[in-house]
């Protein structure tokens, strides 16, 4: 079974510290730094959710810039990493967007009936009840990627995909309304202090929570 990874940053839904429903502005710093870690880590895409059309624009203006010919030759890390990137409106898109691909990817390799399911796993620096471990995903994941390498040369191997996509929000974390989307919580990431509702310190930039994740659930 093929798994590949997907990141996804939301900017709606999102909560604020008084817990209303909002929608977040896209950082310029969000959009590079998360490329790089997407691309550094094996991601197939990485999706920007927001449905602000001046956001679109401004973001479409960035990625236009970084996206071009020009860029490649001149600075072709960032142009590779920034390829990566996926502006949308909805999460409905982002699904939609991997269920293409997911069967592009297929057909190509002679499966173009290939069953698509995606996991949705959502991150949070809250403590929530059920959330999958690290190395518990890891496992499943390094499972999955060596069945697969054995089988790669066959078309059946792709004949059920299961990507993984993992979410994260901005502001205060992501509103419980978008929670019927998601298959399985990822525990959060902790320093020595533990956790900031017990005393500790766990407020942590999204740019630097996709890094950690992402070395920990792939890195070597």
């Amino acid at each position: 079974m093929y798994r590949p990874v997907y990141l996804v940053l939301l900017h709606h839904p999102i909560v604020n510290r008084k817990g209303e429903l909002v929608t977040t502005a896209v950082t310029n710093m969000d959009i590079h730094d998360i490329a790089r870690s997407a691309r550094t880590f094996g991601c197939r895409g990485y999706f920007i959710v927001t449905p602000i059309e001046a956001q679109h624009e401004l973001v479409g203006r960035i990625l236009g810039h970084w996206q071009a010919e020009q860029s490649k030759t001149y600075h072709p890390a960032r142009f590779e990493a920034l390829s990566l990137v996926k502006l949308v409106k909805d999460f409905e898109e982002v699904k939609d967007s991997i269920q293409r691909d997911c069967r592009a990817f297929a057909a190509e390799k002679g499966q173009p009936n290939a069953d698509v399911q995606l996991e949705v796993v959502l991150t949070d620096a809250r403590e929530l009840p059920g959330s999958v471990s690290y190395s518990t995903l890891r496992r499943e994941l390094e499972e999955a990627k060596a069945q697969f390498e054995v089988s790669e040369n066959d078309p059946g191997s792709l004949a059920m995909i299961k990507p993984l996509v993992v979410v994260f929000g901005t502001g205060w974390g992501v509103s419980s309304t978008f929670y019927p989307e998601v298959h399985r919580i990822l525990a959060p990431v902790y320093g020595p202090e533990g956790a900031q509702e017990k005393g500790g310190y766990n407020h942590l930039s999204v740019r630097s929570a996709v890094a950690i994740i992402f070395d920990r659930l792939f890195g070597h």
